[in-house]
């Protein structure tokens, strides 16, 4: 299932409304060209681990994958 969200950049992180619940969704349109850094990214933020350095150096403002960015 290719998702999307309205804002068109995917989501990555904890739900602040359901305990437990983690988000990794949005991806379509980005997939392939993402996958490997997300995948990173993600993975970090479940474990409580610090996000590699290397894929900040990118660019990457984490508050942008941000599930509380949509409101909801």
């Amino acid at each position: 299932m290719r998702s999307f969200v309205a804002d068109g950049v995917p989501v990555a992180g904890f739900s602040g409304q359901v305990e437990g619940f983690f988000w990794l969704a949005g991806q379509g349109g980005y997939g392939i060209q993402t996958a490997p850094a997300l995948s990173r990214y993600a993975a970090c933020l479940a474990l409580g681990q610090a996000i590699p350095q290397d894929i900040l150096d990118q660019g990457l403002e984490p508050q942008s994958l941000a599930p509380e960015r949509l409101g909801a």
